[in-house]
């Protein structure tokens, strides 16, 4: 089921969406597969899917590498990118990146998408600086939105007081989840 979900999402690519072109997004296919997750390929192509708000395209990157990627776009639109291992990739910010960060998303290339205890830390600790979070996983996107202490019946995470400033909201199911629903 998982691999048939995998294989769906891979599918619902479109290099050229995000202006890439085919062969750009195989080479970049190929590096990822090598573990070449460094690769000025995989890189400029994850750049430019993340610009366009192609999740699809970075969840697959990170799922053929095996390893888990954060996606931090800061206030001028500019894009950071860092990898992990296969099962840790923190929020970290970037000399020269400016707050507010509009988006941080990260992957769990072999979970579903949820928000793990360390989700939750950098939630927390980026509650001041951060307007919108992203976790890709096998059953699609999850966003959270910091509602800062807007007084609304939105569902909030919780558990801190900078968790209640957090949306919880339930995954949006792939492949509907790009470009609609969770565009950057």
């Amino acid at each position: 089921m998982r691999e048939d979900a995998l294989v769906q999402v891979a599918l619902s690519v479109n290099p050229e969406g995000f202006g890439c072109t085919d062969e750009a997004w195989a080479a970049a296919m190929n590096a990822a597969w090598d573990g070449d997750v460094d690769a000025p390929e995989v890189l400029t192509v994850q750049e430019h899917a993340a610009q366009a708000g192609a999740w699809n395209a970075v969840y697959v990157l990170s799922a053929v590498a095996g390893l888990e990627t954060s996606v931090l776009i800061d206030a001028e639109g500019s894009v950071f990118i860092d990898w992990g291992s296969p099962g840790l990739v923190p929020l970290r910010p970037h000399v020269g990146a400016l707050a507010p960060f509009q988006v941080w998303v990260h992957t769990h290339p072999r979970f579903d998408a949820y928000w793990s205890g360390t989700d939750r830390e950098s939630l927390t600790n980026g509650a001041g600086v951060l307007l919108r979070a992203l976790v890709l996983g096998y059953n699609g996107v999850k966003q959270a939105r910091n509602l800062g202490d807007d007084d609304d019946a939105s569902d909030r995470i919780g558990g801190s007081p900078a968790l209640d400033k957090w949306s919880q909201e339930d995954p949006t199911p792939w492949p509907s989840a790009w470009p609609n629903e969770v565009m950057a």
